[in-house]
């Protein structure tokens, strides 16, 4: 497996563990939780979903699907739906991360409404990358190559993850400490 596959799906793996770590922090702020949630740890979890796959594992992604349309067009073309689900899962960070801002800044927010966003966000973000690792992982792997893939990199700008990277971005460095 070529080590940008590897990159991608390690990537998949990292944000499914932070899934699961907002998952668990926001469940903190049930009546009957004896643990508190850590607002902090939530905002930072927020800001690098918002921030890592738009600018780096998003655009990586279409890249390689726009190689694959040009090399082989009788290929399903899926880059449409990746697009539209990249676009409405940027969209919903941004709400997550308006709601978490709001809470941090001493506004008043329903619970239910963060459980709504929340749930919404989570089944669209793991539903998504089941439907790449299903679809788009298994063609990625039989159609491009090393030449390929120096392609499609050299034309993104160089972008290590900020989180998992051996220096980490220091605005994640606590959250690689947590995950």
């Amino acid at each position: 497996m070529h080590e940008m596959m590897e990159r991608l799906y390690h990537d998949h793996r990292n944000l499914s563990r932070l899934f699961d770590m907002l998952e668990e922090q926001v469940a903190r702020y049930d009546r009957d939780s004896t643990l508190e949630p850590d607002l902090l740890l939530i905002l930072d979890i927020v800001s690098y979903l918002n921030d890592y796959p738009r600018a780096y594992h998003h655009p990586l992604e279409e890249a390689a699907i726009a190689q694959i349309n040009d090399q082989e067009p009788k290929k399903p073309d899926i880059n449409r739906l990746i697009s539209e689900q990249h676009h409405d899962l940027e969209k919903a960070t941004e709400r997550l991360s308006g709601l978490f801002t709001q809470v941090a800044n001493d506004y008043p927010v329903p619970i239910e409404e963060i459980r709504e966003a929340l749930n919404s966000y989570l089944a669209q973000s793991r539903e998504h990358l089941q439907a790449e690792e299903d679809r788009l992982f298994p063609i990625m792997e039989q159609v491009l190559g090393d030449e390929e893939w120096r392609n499609i990199t050299s034309r993104l700008p160089e972008h290590g993850d900020p989180l998992l990277d051996e220096d980490p971005d220091a605005d994640f460095a606590e959250l690689k400490n947590r995950l």
